[in-house]
């Protein structure tokens, strides 16, 4: 074997050791926690609105008191509501939950769905 068949031999597993070490570093990275923009990322914009409510009312909020702020529909907002909370189902860092709570009004009966943004630890 010739001696540029050894130093052609010795580029190529030169660079699989640069592209191993690329990967290890990408796959140590994913262990840390996102940032608030990789996970604003994943919030589909048109939900953005909803979000940035949410986290501006600071405490449990209905769909209808949200809807009166953006100025949108009831059922909208439910279900871009619903879809925040799925999304924070797989991405942790959004922190949006709900909880059924009895209805405020004392002439009325029954629960309605409150949601809001739990603070991450």
């Amino acid at each position: 074997m010739t001696e540029k068949y050894f130093k052609k031999m010795i580029d190529l597993l030169e660079q699989m050791n640069l592209r191993l070490e690329r990967i290890e570093q990408k796959l140590s990275s994913e262990s840390t926690p996102p940032s608030s923009l990789d996970l604003l990322s994943k919030i589909p914009k048109s939900h953005l609105e909803t979000y940035f409510t949410l986290q501006k009312i600071g405490e449990p909020a209905t769909c209808t008191e949200i809807a009166k702020i953006t100025g949108r529909s009831h059922n909208l907002e439910s279900r871009y509501l619903v879809r925040l909370k799925e999304l924070s189902d797989i991405y942790p860092g959004l922190n949006v939950k709900s909880e059924r709570v009895p209805v405020s009004d004392p002439a009325k009966r029954g629960t309605e769905v409150k949601y809001y943004i739990e603070e991450s630890e």
